[in-house]
């Protein structure tokens, strides 16, 4: 290299410091256990247990709230970005009031059986 002179290629990398990744992550397994718990309560549901399964349903609406609520700070703040935003995306999904709405919506021939 000439003198007096800089290399940008190490000022690009040394300027910018890797953020943890792991709230990105605490988002997306809150967001798949949610999905999983919520299947649990449909099947509870379906065997007709149905105060049962509103009670686990009541709970997975706060664990998919506060999986969105971390999966967006991790998107934002680039705190594992691609976890956080799978994350919110899976909580959206497997939040039961979602879930309801959608079944009204895309299917309701389906609730006459219930």
């Amino acid at each position: 290299m000439q003198r007096n002179t800089v290399d940008t290629r190490t000022l690009a990398t040394a300027g910018r410091r890797r953020r943890n990744p792991v709230t990105g992550k605490i988002a997306l397994g809150l967001a798949v256990v949610s999905a999983a718990v919520d299947a649990s309560a449909f099947a509870v549901f379906m065997g007709g247990d149905t105060t049962f399964a509103f009670g686990i349903c009541f709970v997975v609406v706060f664990l998919t709230l506060i999986a969105a609520v971390l999966g967006f700070i991790a998107a934002v703040g680039s705190f594992g970005r691609w976890y956080g935003v799978v994350g919110v995306v899976l909580a959206f999904f497997a939040n039961p009031v979602i879930l309801i709405v959608l079944l009204v919506v895309v299917a309701p021939e389906a609730l006459s059986g219930m």
